[in-house]
């Protein structure tokens, strides 16, 4: 039974007028309507210079944080956080930047330190850690080394294990009714592996053929039999045959297909026979904002609607199927593209020699051919130092409109945005049917549970932690005090945490090389304290897969230009040409005496235990250390606190240990260094002995913060080669021509930026992306002969 778009309408009318039935609904997309306007989420993409490096080199990226919503700018975060992640989960560096109008710009320096190999780039807002930390911005660069010789082993495919899934395309297989599935076939490696294969009943008779057209994955259709299992057979090159079970044929239930074209989207409701006349409820919503809904009187066992595509943004829109009671029964995702990115046109001016100057001008336009004021960064790299796979390359279009609103990774996302045909359509719409999207669950909706928020939108760089004591129980009402450790900083603050143990010093104004110790203070009934301070998300172990291209060619290249460099003495002297081993550097420890309970590190005078060995009195080297003359009247006076091995104890007891057993002393004088203590500007005195370690265990009220702030960044330098003071000496060999992050267009849609091409001749890449203030976004790719 088919039905045109005008009797949705009347289905709709119809359905109104079932108010109770129609009052759950209404009721529960309401709640989502509610949680979408009050629980914005936000998204970030990162357009970075180009998609590999070398040590030695700077990561140039520009950041585009918007909402999900509509990807629109966000205007909740100001603080962006980027970590640059190891093969072994560890973070290697990290860098904090001011977000506005939800963009920022920085640079992150491949130190000399780093190994070689597959990192991943992450990049999030402290509020984005109230949800999944799946849709964080994540990208794997590999990274190579001058000094290594890279060779690319191929591992042969035929060693690799594979698995094989299948998706029924509504969630269920359901007996009787022509099933869409899809098929995804994944080898080892994480990459999809196309195979072609078969589907057998019981008797092992075949009952369809399948075949996976695009990164391993595919599509078939039949008919299962009630009560009847299937398995799906796949035989290998070497001919060896795997077998893998399909999911059970249900009986009994729902099933919703999903077809589309140029203008609408058809939607095929299907039931068993025995809930024939049944009502049941289908909702299109995408990023949380209902698109359609619709009731379906299901007078027959299949039910065929239009919908008009233009009602749906470009993007991924989830349809739901819910039955009478809003439970959901089945769910389809579906890409709409309308094609309606910003039109960004280039030309460039001069022709271009080596080291001539290249004026390029821009225009952009949105799909009305009205002009665009918008937000825009350019890179220019040198396509024959710098290869690259465009189907490979994460787009501000393949990242914000695809994967930021699927889990999992995807193999090569531009693919499906690239020079797109009929092909690239039917393998995004096989992507729909694999992958997993749930930016939020309908479980939490039909229960009408709002998001828990944990993570405010950050509008300065913040200190946050938690306070808590026994059983991690937290402590509300307890003073947290806050003081700098760094020369020249002088920051002294306090605060008191919430119901829940949590604290916060906000508008802090410093740089990253800032330095503090806090501590957690309550009344003297209380037990252990528990300070928590400025903790990471933690790193996900997702298959994060980089550029599939050999950077050996690239590592060469960059290698002959870093020794033409050193010919001139104008390389980083931090960037070793020669083999070198390098090691992990085992962190320093804050403590000045091993095992000492002064965990902050924080002393004005330290006495070790080689100065002590010299003494035959342990007040002699205290006598003598500056503000400590006179201890015995100190002590007398209620003017010093001593702790030994982590315990406080009266001044009598000083004298009673015997000097051969401490490991070593430490004084606090200052009252800045005192600032922290509750005792005020009593001087503090830690001693340690030798077997202090098994008698004090380390404070955890204090936590030493080092290196925090906000990230100072530096300017792409472009050589002028007009100014006749420019060394002309070394050849220009640089890779990576041009980098402008703050390109924007004026509200005529026009721009234009000039540089100078390298010494050497080629194809020279200019990539432009960015975006308006209502969401719409833009990329262009253009190429020019260098001679």
């Amino acid at each position: 039974m088919r039905i045109g778009f005008w009797m949705l309408l009347v289905l709709q009318l119809i359905s109104s007028v079932k108010a109770q039935q129609f009052s759950a609904i209404d009721i529960k997309l309401k709640h989502l309507a509610k949680v979408t306007s009050n629980y914005p989420q936000e998204k970030i993409h990162l357009h970075f210079d180009k998609p590999y490096y070398v040590v030695g080199e700077d990561i140039w990226f520009k950041a585009y944080t918007v909402t999900a919503e509509k990807n629109e700018p966000s205007q909740l975060s100001k603080i962006l956080y980027i970590d640059l992640i190891d093969q072994n989960k560890a973070i290697r560096k990290s860098i904090t930047l001011p977000l506005e109008n939800g963009l920022a710009k920085g640079n992150i320096n491949l130190a000399d330190s780093l190994n070689e190999g597959n990192y991943r780039i992450r990049a999030y807002t402290n509020y984005m850690r109230n949800y999944d930390s799946s849709f964080f911005f994540e990208k794997a660069i590999e990274i190579g080394h001058v000094a290594t010789e890279k060779k690319t082993i191929a591992k042969p495919e035929n060693s690799l294990k594979f698995d094989a899934m299948f998706f029924p395309e509504s969630g269920n297989l359901l007996a009787g009714v022509r099933n869409k599935v899809g098929v995804k076939i994944i080898t080892s490696n994480g990459i999809g592996a196309n195979m072609e294969g078969y589907v057998v009943d019981e008797k092992n008779d075949k009952v369809a053929f399948f075949k996976t057209e695009y990164a391993g994955m595919g599509v078939f259709a039949f008919s299962p039999l009630e009560k009847e299992t299937y398995k799906a057979v796949l035989t290998t090159a070497d001919g060896k045959t795997s077998s893998f079970a399909l999911p059970q044929v249900l009986s009994y239930g729902y099933s919703l297909s999903v077809n589309s074209n140029n203008e609408s989207v058809r939607i095929g409701v299907f039931c068993s026979k025995n809930l024939i006349n049944s009502d049941v409820h289908l909702v299109a919503q995408a990023n949380g904002v209902v698109l359609s809904t619709f009731t379906v009187k299901m007078d027959k066992a299949a039910v065929v609607a239009n919908i008009p595509k233009i009602i749906f943004p470009t993007g991924i829109v989830q349809l739901t199927l819910f039955d009478a009671n809003f439970a959901p029964i089945a769910e389809r995702l579906l890409f709409v593209n309308h094609n309606d990115q910003l039109n960004i046109e280039l030309s460039n001016r001069y022709e271009n020699v080596a080291l001539g100057k290249a004026q390029i001008s821009l225009e952009v336009k949105d799909n009305q051919r009205n002009n665009i004021d918008g937000s825009f960064s350019v890179a220019v790299t040198d396509v024959n130092k710098v290869a690259i796979d465009e189907n490979e390359e994460t787009t501000i279009l393949s990242n914000l409109l695809l994967t930021s609103d699927l889990k999992g990774y995807i193999e090569k996302p531009n693919y499906y945005f690239n020079n797109v045909d009929e092909n690239k359509l039917r393998h995004l719409d096989n992507l729909m049917l694999t992958q997993g999207w749930r930016r939020f669950t309908w479980t939490d909706i039909i229960a009408q549970k709002e998001p828990e928020i944990n993570f405010r939108p950050e509008q300065s760089f913040e200190i946050t932690g938690k306070i808590t004591g026994v059983n991690n129980k937290p402590i509300p009402n307890a003073k947290v005090n806050l003081f700098s450790t760094t020369p020249g900083l002088i920051l002294n603050l306090d605060t008191i945490s919430d119901v829940k143990g949590n604290f916060v010093f906000d508008r802090l104004d410093i740089s990253d090389s800032s330095s503090f110790i806090l501590q957690a203070k309550t009344d003297k009934n209380s037990k252990a304290i528990n300070l928590i301070a400025m903790q990471k998300p933690t790193i996900t172990n997702e298959i994060r897969i980089g550029n599939t291209l050999d950077i050996a060619p690239y590592i060469t290249a960059t290698k002959e230009r870093f020794i033409e460099l050193s010919k001139f003495n104008k390389l980083d002297k931090g960037i070793l040409l020669k083999s070198v081993t390098i090691t992990s550097a085992k962190p320093k420890s804050n403590l000045n005496i091993l095992n000492s309970a002064n965990t902050s590190g924080v002393a004005d005078y330290v006495i070790t235990q080689e100065d002590l060995a010299k003494e035959t009195s342990i007040i002699f080297p205290i006598s003598r250390a500056p503000g400590w003359l006179g201890l015995a009247k100190m002590i007398a006076d209620d003017q010093v606190v001593i702790i030994i091995d982590g315990i406080e104890v009266p001044g009598s007891e000083l004298s009673a240990i015997p000097i051969q057993k401490i490991a070593g002393i430490e004084l606090v004088t200052r009252n800045y260094n005192l600032a922290i203590y509750a005792t005020g500007r009593k001087k503090r005195m830690f001693v340690t002995t030798k077997s202090g370690k098994a008698n004090s265990p380390p404070a955890t009220n204090t936590a030493n913060l080092k290196n925090i702030g906000l990230s100072a960044t530096k300017e792409f330098y472009s050589p002028n080669y007009d100014n006749p003071k420019t060394d002309r000496q070394a050849k220009d060999m640089r890779s990576t021509i041009y980098w402008n992050p703050n390109l924007n267009t004026d509200i005529t849609g026009k721009a234009s930026f000039s540089f100078f091409n390298a010494s050497t001749p080629g194809t020279y890449r200019i990539v432009v992306e960015g975006m308006d203030n209502f969401g719409n976004l833009g990329r262009k790719v253009f190429n020019y002969e260098v001679k």
